[in-house]
């Protein structure tokens, strides 16, 4: 538990950087895109002290009390409450992504269906912790910790593997429109890979192990999710660039970098709208123009 409380804490303070990089670019998102950025801030917050007090009181004030530290107590129980909420909330977020890129009910339908099980189970067992507080007893409702950890994997794979076949669909053939796209995969794969994984190995260890050593996976769990939205969504002040840093912005290349300011847009969700247009597709269209020397002209004239 004391290593899982680390790793949290230092996620954490990832998490504050990342809200502070949100808040000084996301002058043109919506006002309600905000303020659910600073409420999963605020649950990540309170989810934080929660885990702290519960260390401080195990490991300090019951210092050598065995019988405290074989029970979960209902600041303890808070962990797997907030994590399941703030899981489910992302991906919903997420959820609303696919539908704005893909159009497709169905798999939006699927996503928020996993991760409503996935915030009812995470709530479900903070209950089961108050009736069985004992960690070596906790198997007694693995059933409940598998659903809501499958449930959250699969949609993590369902969101990053959809969005992920959509945007390769829309290549267009053009270096610099392409090489924006493979980031934006790229970050896709990275950020919704780490969380599947991540819960995968929770209940691996979990299953395996009845003595809490999966604490060390399921403290950290919600920062993970926080952070995987948050640099989504930060990834967007860097995509304004015209390809690689070695790439200038000549003349031939301007409307390039219009047009990728377009398709930025379009890809992150249309988020500075705060309604969605049915049937929204990603639509880039890119212009060359090439600049011939007067001199060269005459002389391909001759």
């Amino acid at each position: 538990m004391l290593i899982g409380t680390v790793l949290n804490v230092v996620l954490y303070g990832i998490t504050i950087v990342q809200v502070y990089l949100y808040h000084n670019s996301s002058k043109r998102d919506s006002p309600w895109i905000q303020g659910f950025i600073y409420f999963l801030f605020f649950g990540d917050t309170v989810q934080t002290v929660f885990t702290v007090v519960y260390m401080y009181k195990s490991l300090i004030t019951h210092f050598g009390d065995t019988v405290y530290l074989e029970t979960g107590t209902w600041v303890f129980a808070t962990d797997p409450a907030l994590t399941g909420i703030l899981a489910g909330l992302v991906q919903g977020f997420f959820a609303w992504r696919v539908r704005v890129l893909t159009g497709s009910l169905m798999l939006v339908f699927i996503i928020l269906l996993c991760a409503a099980s996935s915030f009812l189970m995470g709530i479900a067992t903070a209950i089961a912790i108050g009736i069985v507080p004992r960690f070596v007893e906790f198997q007694k409702f693995k059933i409940v910790v598998i659903i809501w950890l499958v449930s959250a994997s699969f949609a993590d794979l369902l969101i990053t593997s959809s969005l992920v076949i959509h945007l390769k669909k829309h290549r267009t053939g053009f270096s610099g429109t392409d090489t924006h796209v493979d980031r934006i995969i790229r970050l896709t794969v990275q950020t919704g890979l780490v969380t599947a994984i991540w819960a995968l190995v929770d209940l691996t260890v979990y299953l395996l192990d009845p003595t809490g050593m999966h604490l060390i996976f399921n403290f950290p769990l919600s920062k993970l999710y926080t952070n995987s939205l948050m640099s989504s969504l930060n990834a967007r002040r860097l995509w304004q660039y015209d390809g690689d840093n070695d790439v200038p912005m000549t003349r031939d290349n301007a409307n390039v970098g219009t047009r990728m300011s377009t398709l930025k847009a379009n890809v992150d969700l249309s988020l500075d709208r705060e309604r969605h247009i049915p049937g929204t597709e990603v639509f880039v269209h890119v212009e060359s123009h090439q600049v011939i020397d007067p001199l060269e002209k005459t002389n391909r004239m001759h």
